[in-house]
């Protein structure tokens, strides 16, 4: 595997003036979207760099999850973006181009279960194709989850098959046979696809912004069906057969409980998972990442009032037993026997 020598935010890319370039990162569940983009966000110097997330659920847990110090994130309306195309889109963008301070870049971050087409043509169809520049549409893949079957979904497919590039992430996690067969099986799909390896989604900046990967010429076809019936576009989750399901509660979980939940009782359906969680026994706030058969716990401070948020992704979950599940697992009393610090209301 080639080294790069040079740090993420090296050679930046000197933007247009005119024109704001889009970059969207999809990439099915769990593959490592918004860790991408907190490097983004992390190691863009001097850029104004403008976000766009879409979230599967009615819990904006990835909003939580990004690093970012400035205004300069936009909370789209939660579903499926391609699925709504979509005026909350269209409206979203253009809160950022009448922006007073300039921004110099939009990146939008899909759900896991989005086909980027729609949303491709969005840009390239209407109005908004004189007032931005689609420059790259980055395919975020799980390198040691990912296979030709991946989950059923005709959204995994497209994600390869409409993206300008494919970020192999995780590549830590996976075998170099598997590795090697990854890479045979996108360049099947797409032969001369751009393919980049990652762990932990650190890419340099220069490789995946304002490199005008997107050709607009490719997407004739499809612009002038899009034009006469957008419907046709937007049927894939019913294909996919996949649903979700969202957990709050101002109780805080035992330990031991939500343990034997992930291990004895987490239904085979479930694909992901995300939340920012409180146990009674930890002062931390605990970030939940759950991805196919792995899971992550990363603890930090709390920021706001301490409460349980969760959302699962699968196919054909059972809402009401996943929470009865959960709600079995919380604590029996509201108050963790740490002092908590001194929150905002």
């Amino acid at each position: 595997m080639t080294r790069l020598n040079y740090t993420l935010s090296d050679a930046l890319p000197s933007l247009p003036k005119s024109g704001m370039p889009i970059t969207i990162i999809t990439g099915f569940l769990g593959s490592g979207k918004t860790t991408l983009l907190n490097q983004i966000l992390q190691n863009k110097d001097n850029l104004k760099i403008a976000v766009l997330v879409n979230e599967f659920g009615d819990i904006n847990i990835d909003e939580q999850l990004l690093i970012s110090e400035e205004s300069d994130m936009v909370e789209l309306d939660n579903g499926c973006i391609c699925c709504t195309i979509n005026d909350s889109l269209i409206d979203a963008v253009y809160r950022v181009l009448e922006r007073e301070e300039k921004v110099d870049y939009l990146v939008i971050e899909t759900t896991g279960l989005a086909d980027p087409l729609p949303i491709i043509l969005t840009f390239l169809s209407r109005e908004l194709k004189f007032l931005t520049r689609l420059d790259a549409v980055i395919t975020v893949v799980d390198a040691a989850a990912f296979d030709a079957e991946h989950f059923e979904s005709d959204a995994a497919l497209s994600q390869i098959r409409y993206g300008d590039m494919v970020i192999l992430n995780k590549i830590d996690l996976a075998r170099e046979e598997k590795i090697t067969e990854l890479k045979a099986f996108i360049e099947d799909i797409k032969p001369g696809f751009r393919i980049l390896e990652s762990e932990h989604g650190k890419v340099p900046l220069p490789l995946i912004l304002d490199i005008g990967l997107t050709q607009a010429d490719n997407y004739q076809a499809e612009i002038s069906e899009f034009r006469r019936d957008k419907s046709a576009f937007n049927n894939h989750l019913d294909n996919d057969g996949f649903n979700f399901v969202s957990f709050q509660s101002d109780r805080p979980f035992k330990t031991e409980k939500f343990e034997y939940f992930l291990t004895e009782q987490l239904s085979n359906n479930i694909f992901r998972a995300k939340g920012i969680l409180w146990f009674q026994e930890s002062p931390a706030r605990h970030i939940f990442q759950l991805s196919g058969p792995r899971y992550d716990l990363q603890a930090d401070d709390w920021t706001s009032q301490p409460k349980n948020e969760l959302v699962f992704i699968g196919r054909n979950l059972d809402e009401s037993l996943i929470k009865e599940q959960l709600d079995e697992c919380l604590a029996e009393l509201a108050v963790n026997k740490f002092s908590l610090p001194n929150l905002p209301c």
